[in-house]
């Protein structure tokens, strides 16, 4: 069953701040036997990259938003979320032509400015040294995972271990792509902690019934941590966290 609407765990005893504390972290991980990623602001940073690219694609449809707008509706959700969006505010189905205008920008910015959350490597290598299982759910398309996998290098870690929302009906805030990933890595719920940064991920973990750490390091929170924070303890993470090398130090051996 899911959890409560209070925060639970680590957060009551931290104030529902940043934890930068290893100890504060460690508890979470007594039950669990698997990990699941999300993608865009956790794994690598490209959040920046993709709501700034999403902006000149509302315009160019004819739905402007700004990047604040973009942030606060977009964040976490699938890109049939802008795609309904546009149709709501113009009328027009652009289901078709969408993604690839998006993905040609998108994939361009890539090449040139996509990078690794830092110390994502350590934590993948921590989970690995102590036999807990990790995955990939994340809201994006597998066309955009596979371009996100080789631009950062990060495929090898995750090969045969990637669930994207195209399996699913509903994406995020629903709890439909976390517990079919769960499933498909054979491991229950409750044994499943989900790193997230967005408020449709937190609210989809929390659905599912499973643990949550919330991950404010992105780029894309850059400039209000504490205000991030705040919404993703809102949203119900166990806890939050702006520092991967935190997390890695925090994994039981």
């Amino acid at each position: 069953m899911p959890r409560g609407n209070n925060v639970q765990g680590p957060a009551n005893e931290v104030g529902a701040k940043i934890v930068t504390s290893a100890s504060d972290i460690e508890g979470l991980f007594d039950t669990c036997r698997v990990v699941l990623f999300d993608c865009d602001g956790v794994l690598v940073n490209s959040e920046p990259i993709s709501l700034a690219t999403l902006v000149d694609v509302l315009e160019h449809f004819g739905a402007p938003l700004s990047l604040r707008e973009v942030s606060d509706r977009f964040t976490g959700r699938s890109s049939s979320a802008p795609i309904e969006y546009i149709k709501e505010q113009t009328g027009q189905d652009v289901t078709a032509a969408f993604k690839p205008y998006y993905y040609e920008m998108l994939f361009a910015r890539y090449d040139r400015d996509l990078t690794k959350i830092d110390q994502i490597d350590d934590v993948l290598a921590a989970l690995r040294a102590r036999d807990i299982a990790f995955c990939i759910s994340s809201s994006s398309s597998v066309e955009r995972l596979e371009k996100t996998m080789q631009v950062t290098g990060l495929g090898p870690w995750f090969e045969g271990q990637v669930y994207s929302a195209d399996f699913v009906e509903n994406g995020k805030p629903a709890p439909d792509l976390f517990l079919h990933a769960a499933d498909g890595m054979g491991h229950a719920p409750e044994h499943t902690i989900v790193i997230e940064d967005s408020v449709a991920g937190v609210t989809a973990a929390r659905a599912a019934g499973m643990k949550c750490v919330g991950f404010v390091g992105g780029g894309h929170y850059a400039d209000d941590r504490e205000t991030a924070c705040q919404r993703l303890y809102a949203a119900g993470a166990d806890i939050v966290i702006d520092d991967m090398a935190n997390l890695a130090r925090a994994i039981p051996a």
